[in-house]
């Protein structure tokens, strides 16, 4: 969607701990695949859009840990992690030049999709 790309393009993105970041959510897709829209766990995991699954994947830059609950539990905590985790960033982000900025999140665009495989050794 025009949203989730827009936030994509940041040259920093975080993601809270339990969130998820896709154009359709779990219970729309389980409802489109299977007709049942209780599948929504399974079809989370199909989707690979947990905050965990994205890091691995490289396609967000950190996750931010929420209070024991998930982050309505203690809304007070949650933003005080998210600010910490803003600082820190834009702190970072200020050691870099406009022009070093712009390509470092050209590069990082360019490189969603991109995949290595090895192939195995032969004895």
């Amino acid at each position: 969607s025009g949203g989730a790309l827009a936030l994509a393009v940041a040259d920093q993105v975080n993601m809270l701990e339990y969130a998820i970041y896709s154009i359709i959510s779990p219970e729309g897709c389980a409802s489109i695949l299977w007709k049942d829209s209780t599948k929504a766990n399974v079809a989370a995991e199909i989707l690979g859009i947990t905050a965990s699954r994205l890091k691995s994947l490289g396609l967000i830059d950190s996750v931010i840990n929420e209070p024991q609950g998930g982050a309505h539990s203690n809304p007070g905590e949650t933003m005080t992690k998210m600010k910490r985790a803003l600082k820190d960033h834009l702190k970072k982000l200020q050691e870099y030049s406009m022009d070093d900025l712009l390509t470092r999140r050209f590069d990082r665009l360019m490189s969603y999709g991109k995949f290595t495989e090895t192939a195995p050794k032969v004895d």
